[in-house]
């Protein structure tokens, strides 16, 4: 197929929100849909917005030219989805949750004036597939455990199949309320999730912190 053609149909096939059935844990935020809205072009890029009202929320979306079993491989590599830039050092339980596909538990810690040290549980499964396989995976993480200066500290990675078996969609929403980080800090490492799993994706590595 021409890739213009491919990209008009992803274009035109991926504006709709998600709406299925999700099982505990993993279900969407109700601002979910403002991931979905955010105009694309279909090109291999990310686009993000971020506000701060009752607390910091960030929303992504982006495109990945490869099939969604792969990019669903690469999302599952702890080092993609994890604080690495905001964060002093990063400890990982793996397949701590059986419930789900996929999980893990990760304690962070940050060294600061005061030092910080928060648990935050991942977890990710196929919502919805069809004859050729997944069309809609959701990935979600939250805070579980630790400092008070944290109130709120969660996210979404939805990824999606496209008219296209080559292309996947991402859609991310993030939330935090917290002493201290800004929209800014938030957004780069919304940004930097994208660039990590587009990268893991094409058999490459994390990239560098965003700045």
């Amino acid at each position: 197929m021409n890739r213009i053609v491919a990209l008009a149909l992803v274009l035109a096939g991926c504006q709709d929100d998600i709406a299925t059935r999700f099982p505990p844990g993993l279900q969407p935020f109700d601002d979910d849909a403002e991931a979905a809205a955010l105009v694309h072009d279909g090109s291999e890029s990310y686009v993000g917005r971020g506000v701060n009202t009752d607390m910091i929320r960030v929303y992504g979306r982006g495109f990945i030219y490869a099939p969604i079993e792969t990019v669903w491989a690469s999302a599952r590599i702890p080092y993609a989805l994890i604080a690495l830039c905001n964060t002093n050092s990063q400890t990982v339980t793996y397949d701590n949750d059986t419930a789900y596909e996929f999980s893990f538990l990760v304690h962070y810690f940050v060294d600061d004036i005061l030092n910080v040290e928060w648990d935050d549980q991942w977890r990710g499964d196929v919502i919805d597939a069809d004859a050729t396989g997944p069309t809609l995976i959701m990935l979600k993480h939250q805070k579980v455990f630790g400092s008070d200066f944290i109130t709120i500290s969660e996210g979404t990675i939805a990824l999606l199949a496209t008219p296209d078996p080559n292309i996947t969609e991402l859609r991310f929403v993030e939330h935090l309320d917290a002493e201290g980080g800004s929209t800014s800090d938030v957004a780069r490492s919304v940004e930097h999730t994208y660039a990590g799993i587009r990268e893991l994706s094409y058999g490459g590595t994390v990239p560098s912190c965003l700045h």
